[in-house]
């Protein structure tokens, strides 16, 4: 049976790693455009100033998108590599 999180609203596997990918992919976009972002605001007598902020660590989602992209890439292939490299040598 399979296991199921939560992204997005979406229900994903945690075993596909393609699924995954495309998953966090679409939040990561969204995180670039700016709807993760929480706005608060401090008044005071004398000022009054707004904060935004956002809850992400960019390099941790871009390290998880690249080990699943990796992951995908090796069960959509099958053992195949992509790239086949032939070297020479002149005499």
């Amino acid at each position: 049976m399979p296991t199921m999180v939560t992204i997005g609203g979406a229900a994903v596997d945690v075993d596909d790693p393609c699924a995954l990918y495309s998953a966090l992919y679409a939040q990561k976009l969204k995180m670039l455009a700016g709807e993760r972002i929480e706005e608060t605001e401090i008044r005071s007598s004398v000022s009054q100033r707004r904060i935004k902020l956002s809850a992400l660590n960019m390099a941790a989602l871009d390290a998880e998108l690249m080990a699943l992209s990796a992951a995908c890439t090796a069960k959509t292939s099958a053992g195949k590599r992509s790239r086949y490299a032939k070297s020479m040598r002149f005499c």
